[in-house]
């Protein structure tokens, strides 16, 4: 039997870890806040706000909460990002979405400040923060002492805030990485050459025992309900997959545990960020700075 990489227990101990690091800012009288706007009731944006203020009160992490109707004006949602991001005192900004049809989406996610777009909801510029399921992926094997190294990765799915950054990651950490996606020739063959195959194609239950070559790390990325039982479930038929895999995610609890507390740790940076800031400018004499 593989493995099973524990997404809740590694999010547990992580959160310790940041809860250590927002005490030592609260003695320095900085207290990291995350801002959330929430428009209307989907269902989808509801339970990762419910996870988020899990993993909120389990690092000590303060949240604003803005939520809005689900008729509300694209104008009235850029006047309160434009807030947000002038309010000196918030870290990091998270906009739930989905988001109702009659938003423009892309131009509200433009407005948000990078050094607050800690769920890099801004896909066009990203210069301060990795997607956070990217991260989780690599907190996972990190945490889990799994060797990346030399190691061949097959990613399955480009999307911009799964594939793709994770794909960048397992470079950096230098892995030889192959990207797959919908249209790729003989999908299965390619998958079964990586020792480690991160799966986020967005397709339930799709990666069954041809994908995998015996012995590989197996990430799953997808969330899905399973139309019949009602049950959460992933890209992976982990059932089919368990025999051959040496470690692998479950669905819940795997990928998706960890993605919260990446979140707060990215508002935690940021308010770490804006404390050295202040620091620096204090020390410079810049008017505005309190002495």
């Amino acid at each position: 039997m593989p493995t099973i990489l524990d997404g809740a227990a590694v999010a547990k101990k992580l959160q310790s870890e940041l809860k250590a690091r927002v005490d030592a800012l609260y003695l320095e009288y900085v207290f990291p806040v995350l801002a959330t706007i929430r428009v209307g009731e989907d269902p989808a944006a509801v339970s990762y706000e419910t996870g988020m203020l899990k993993a909120a009160k389990a690092t000590g992490v303060r949240v604003r909460r803005y939520i809005l109707p689900a008729d509300v004006t694209t104008e009235d949602l850029t006047e309160l990002i434009r807030g947000i991001n002038a309010d000196m005192l918030i870290s990091g900004l998270l906009l739930l979405r989905p988001l109702p049809d009659h938003v423009d989406e892309d131009a509200v996610t433009a407005l948000i400040a990078p050094e607050k777009d800690v769920d890099c909801a801004n896909l066009h510029d990203l210069p301060y923060y990795v997607p956070c399921t990217a991260e989780a992926c690599m907190e996972l094997l990190r945490r889990y002492e799994i060797p990346v190294e030399g190691k061949r990765a097959v990613v399955l799915g480009r999307s911009r805030t799964a594939g793709l950054p994770a794909a960048k990651l397992l470079l950096e950490a230098n892995a030889t990485v192959t990207v797959c996606h919908s249209r790729t020739a003989d999908l299965a063959a390619v998958a079964r050459e990586g020792d480690i195959l991160l799966a986020a194609l967005g397709r339930r239950g799709m990666i069954g025992v041809d994908f995998i070559k015996p012995g590989a790390v197996v990430l799953d990325v997808g969330i899905h309900r399973d139309l019949e039982s009602g049950k959460l479930c992933g890209d992976v038929d982990s059932d089919a997959v368990a025999p051959l895999a040496s470690a692998l995610t479950p669905v819940p609890g795997g990928v998706g545990a960890v993605t919260s507390t990446i979140l707060m740790r990215h508002v935690i940076d940021g308010a770490e960020q804006s404390a050295r800031r202040a620091a620096r400018d204090l020390a410079a004499g810049v008017p505005g700075t309190k002495g």
